[in-house]
């Protein structure tokens, strides 16, 4: 009989077993479960032989008990169902979520659905594989709710979510504000997007993913990122709702003792998981040794293989080496038709539709957002053999690999935690399809150190900012914090009401504009008060150059402009060509010399797209707008407005909606198409139900790939 653990591990990586030697291997197991329970080690143990499970045919009762003994339910409906005796078939039945066909929990899901089907909160911290999300569409499906609120870090998880939650017919599926509600609704939103619906019906149920962000410090003393403080408003606001929750994450410590009690009380820490994972150092001195070493490890494994590396420069350089080395075929089908339609329709120069040609995917923040679900979906097909990636898919994007390559050890110039390390490695495997997951690893794991979640906007800590303590309401505020806001409540110059509409944008930093606008001479601000919607280059300068200068996001200088010189003339280019995008790269790659460098900067434009044009920009004019409004006007001013400038620009400077649709992955560039054939469509709700009423097969101005990728946008599957 196999008893150590290791001795188990190599038979079972062996590729075949002697004979009489898969009992051993099970008696092993056995053994070392009466001894040390539930461990991980059996776990793990259990799920490798599951995974040769052909090799147990004659002893499958024996390993269908173990399976079942740990609570890994959802292996023992899909190997081996027969087999069970009624007892267990009960027992099976008993991890079935109600209204939800298909679908058995292992137990720890069990133990966690019980808890919010009996009206507990619950924050859960579990690994990757444990599924998480499995848990919220059986609540959804228990009919016990009518208003619930689904809070995810990006708009690619909304989108996810909306063709998975599609078939939840009883409710209306709201992801975007301006959308009319039902009698039953479910709100999949950003935390941007929840905070700017102001008449939303009183949730009963509330969702959080990735609620880590809610404390995002990076080693700071408070919160480094606007979208963390916005999540923190987002929860507050929910709280103080009455709803349920149900928060999730990847592993976690523990919760901050400033935090209240019940928040506490409901926090879950499991490292349940269902997939094994070997993990497997590798050595390399130059970059040339990781090409070489890449080259080795993808000429050996099969099944899909994602590529952590540190920034969109690294994955560049990545996706060129595996251009180079690809081998006859590609690394799989790839996506020829995305690449034309990228050359035809975006630029022939770029390296990415050679790439997508030759099943190699790429996925970091600097590309079309309608593009990132198809890498995706291509990947999880297995079309795209090979994705190479940033953090951006780590932290916003479901999807798992059979072997993960983790070549860098930071994110950007900053090494990473071992909660994001673990958070990396935790991609591989798949439960049922992948069950043994392989890292690869090119340098050695951070130190284990788990970490201890703050949410500031309810412990109102040392990590909260000014601009989020304000935006708590004064009933609930704590002697500390009415302290530490005195001076910025109590100043005479600018209202408490503009600082807290201005959300994100430090109080202090809002006073400082308000005293300049207050004392500078009348002469020099007629540049700003216009009110037009397609201002000149001086005039879009000077606000510009406010923004810039007195309230700016964080990180100003890394999104391609790096003087308010460059980021207005660049606006202004994008404005005057009516946000073509092809138009707008022309501009920022004429420069470029080299593919290299052209690529570069194709990616820079995007990067300003995200950055500054779909929201930064936009709400920081619209901050400049209200603090003028007020200051100016008891000066004898009449301030200017700019509202209108500031939709064109949340609108890419295109029609209203064709950025929307870009969410629902349909290029801008096919919707301007359609638009004349959708003469109302003045609203989301009216362009999709116009898009779909559509006949396709008769519009002779759309391609086959364009009318196949309107289908998939606009199906639920």
């Amino acid at each position: 009989m196999a008893t150590s653990i290791d001795a188990i591990r190599t038979a079972l990586a062996a590729p075949t077993l002697e004979e009489g030697q898969e009992f051993s291997i099970l008696a092993g197991i056995a053994a070392l479960k009466a001894t040390d329970g539930d461990s991980r080690i059996v776990q793990d143990l259990v799920i490798r032989a599951l995974d040769r499970s052909e090799d147990f045919e004659p002893e499958m009762p024996l390993l269908m008990a173990l399976a079942r003994g740990l609570g890994l339910f959802p292996y023992v409906e899909n190997i081996a169902p027969d087999l069970l005796p009624l007892a267990d078939q009960i027992a099976l039945e008993m991890n079935r979520p109600d209204n939800l066909d298909g679908v058995v929990f292992h137990r720890v899901q069990t133990e966690v659905y019980r808890k919010l089907m009996a009206g507990e909160n619950v924050i859960l911290s579990a690994p990757t594989s444990f599924g998480k999300t499995v848990i919220l569409d059986a609540l959804i499906a228990s009919g016990k709710y009518n208003n619930l609120v689904i809070i995810v870090p990006t708009i690619a998880l909304i989108d996810e979510l909306r063709r998975r939650l599609a078939r939840f017919t009883d409710f209306k599926l709201i992801t975007h504000p301006g959308q009319t509600y039902g009698d039953r609704n479910l709100f999949v939103l950003t935390q941007e997007r929840y905070l700017a619906i102001e008449d939303m019906p009183t949730p009963d149920f509330f969702f959080v993913d990735e609620f880590y962000k809610l404390d995002d410090h990076n080693g700071r003393e408070t919160l480094v990122n606007d979208r963390s403080e916005l999540l923190n408003r987002a929860m507050y606001r929910l709280r103080k709702t009455g709803a349920q929750f149900y928060l999730a994450a990847p592993m976690i410590q523990s919760l901050s003792e400033l935090l209240p009690a019940e928040l506490r009380a409901s926090l879950i820490v499991t490292n349940f998981s269902t997939v094994a994972a070997d993990t497997i150092p590798v050595t390399a001195e130059t970059e040339e040794d990781e090409r070489r070493e890449i080259r080795r490890i993808l000429s050996e494994v099969d099944g899909p293989t994602l590529i952590f590396c540190r920034s969109p420069n690294r994955v560049r350089m990545v996706a060129k080496w595996l251009q180079e080395d690809a081998p006859e075929g590609g690394y799989g089908e790839g996506m020829p038709n995305t690449a034309k339609w990228l050359e035809d329709n975006i630029s022939a120069r770029w390296s990415l539709p050679r790439n997508l040609r030759l099943g190699i995917g790429v996925h970091h923040g600097r590309l079309p957002r309608w593009l990132g679900p198809l890498v995706i979906k291509a990947f999880d097909a297995e079309d795209i053999g090979v994705l190479v990636c940033t953090n951006s898919l780590i932290e916003g994007v479901n999807t798992r690999a059979k072997n993960i390559i983790i070549l860098d050890k930071t994110i950007g110039n900053a090494g990473y935690n071992y909660f994001t390390f673990a958070n990396i490695r935790g991609r591989g495997g798949r439960m049922l399809k992948h069950f043994i997951g392989r890292i690869f690893m090119f340098n050695p794991p951070p130190v284990e150190v788990l970490p201890s979640i703050d949410i500031p906007g309810l412990s109102q800590s040392d990590g909260a900012s000014d601009s989020l303590l304000l935006s708590i309401d004064e009933e609930d505020r704590s002697e500390r914090t009415r302290a530490r806001l005195r001076e910025v409540i109590e100043q005479p110059i600018l209202s408490v009401e503009t600082m807290q509409k201005n959300a994100g944008v430090s109080p202090a930093e809002q006073i400082e504009l308000a005293k300049h606008l207050a004392t500078v001479n009348p002469r020099l601000l007629g540049e700003i008060l216009w009110t037009k919607p397609y201002p000149t280059y001086k005039e879009l300068l000077a606000v510009v150059s406010l923004v810039w200068d007195y309230i700016p996001p964080r990180g100003r200088t890394n999104h391609l402009a790096t003087t308010a010189k460059q980021l207005a003339y660049l606006v202004k280019n994008l404005s005057d060509v009516n946000g073509d995008v092809r138009a707008f790269l022309a501009t920022v790659t004429e420069r470029a010399e080299g593919d290299d460098a052209y690529d570069s900067k194709v990616e820079d434009a995007y990067n300003f797209l995200r950055f500054w044009i779909d929201h930064n920009l936009p709400a920081r004019i619209r901050a400049l707008d209200s603090i003028a409004k007020e200051i100016l006007p008891p000066r004898g001013i009449r301030p200017g407005n700019y509202e209108a400038f500031a939709a064109r620009m949340e609108a890419g400077f295109q029609a209203p909606l064709l950025l929307t649709a870009e969410e629902f992955g349909i290029p801008s560039q096919v919707t301007k198409k359609l638009l004349r054939r959708i003469p109302r469509a003045d609203t989301l709700d009216a362009l999709i139900w116009g898009l779909r009423s559509l006949d396709l097969s008769k519009i002779p101005e759309l391609t086959q790939y364009e009318r196949d990728l309107l289908d998939y946008a606009l199906s639920s599957d």
